[in-house]
């Protein structure tokens, strides 16, 4: 399986545990996600935050997240007898020319089929130019089962 990730014009992923998450109903994984906008002189453009994520696939999004992929960073952390896996990813996109960008989300493609839609992370967006750079960074929290 050969792992995609992708902002609506660009792609996305994750860092950075936050204080409250969304949570996603069926398999209680909470999502939570940081969006950092910076011009190509390095100044902060714009910095986005939400819980606002639509899972679209959980069994596909479970398995995606149950890969050893270099790009996620896993670790166990507890509260109380309750056992959590936090998972975090990065993505950093340069944009090759202006547009307006208000949806993050995570795809997969899988042998040689069009993308597929696993989670979309939904906030009020963020105008960019070309040069700038866009840091997403995705905190996913399941329970250990």
């Amino acid at each position: 399986m050969k792992l995609l990730l992708s902002l609506v014009v660009a792609f996305v992923f994750v860092s950075s545990i936050a204080s409250s998450y969304a949570q996603i109903g069926q398999n209680n994984i909470s999502i939570y996600v940081q969006v950092k906008v910076e011009n190509s002189d390095g100044a902060l453009v714009a910095y986005l935050e939400t819980d606002k994520v639509t899972v679209t696939d959980y069994a596909k999004l479970n398995s995606l997240l149950d890969a050893n992929s270099p790009t996620l960073h896993k670790k166990i952390v507890s509260t109380g007898s309750q056992k959590y896996e936090l998972l975090k990813a990065t993505a950093v996109q340069v944009y090759p020319s202006s547009t307006i960008v208000s949806l993050n989300l995570i795809s997969v493609q899988q042998d040689n089929t069009p993308d597929k839609l696993l989670a979309y992370a939904d906030h009020d967006g963020y105008p960019v130019v070309k040069g700038d750079k866009a840091t997403v960074y995705w905190t996913i929290l399941r329970p250990v089962s």
